[in-house]
C-alpha cells in the first residue's frame, strides 16, 4: 500500500509458447480468395498495472493499465492459400493490445 487509503498493484507474466491460427479473406475481387494462415511456437508478455483508492475498507475504486503482445517464430509459420494455389511460404505474425480501464470492488469479509 502507498498510504492507508491508496494501493498500487502491478502484474507481469510471460507466454513461453503461443498458437495462432487465422484467415486472410479478399471479399471484394470477382473470384473471393483467402490464405489461411497458422503458427506456433512464440511467445508474449502481459503487463497490468493498478491505482486503487478505498472508500471504506471493504470498498475500493481503481484505475488501470494492460498490455499484452504475442509472436510467433518465423521458422515455425506457414500460408496456405484456400483456392489451390499451394503454400505462399514463411511469415512472422504478431499483435499488441493495450488499453485502461476502471475498477470497482467489495471485499466480503
Amino acid at each position: 500500500m502507498l498510504t492507508e487509503r491508496w494501493r498500487l498493484n502491478a502484474d507481469i507474466a510471460y507466454l513461453p509458447w503461443t498458437d495462432f491460427k487465422g484467415r486472410d479473406n479478399h471479399l471484394l475481387r470477382k473470384k473471393t480468395t483467402f490464405s489461411e494462415q497458422h503458427g506456433n511456437g512464440g511467445g508474449g508478455v502481459q503487463v497490468e498495472g493498478l491505482l486503487s483508492y478505498f472508500v471504506t475498507n471493504n470498498i475500493s475504486l481503481g484505475v488501470g493499465g494492460r498490455y499484452w503482445a504475442m509472436w510467433t517464430k518465423k521458422e515455425a509459420d506457414s500460408a496456405d492459400c484456400g483456392n489451390g494455389c499451394g503454400s505462399l511460404g514463411f511469415a512472422n505474425y504478431s499483435m499488441e493490445r493495450w488499453g485502461t480501464f476502471f475498477q470497482a470492488s467489495y471485499k466480503l469479509n
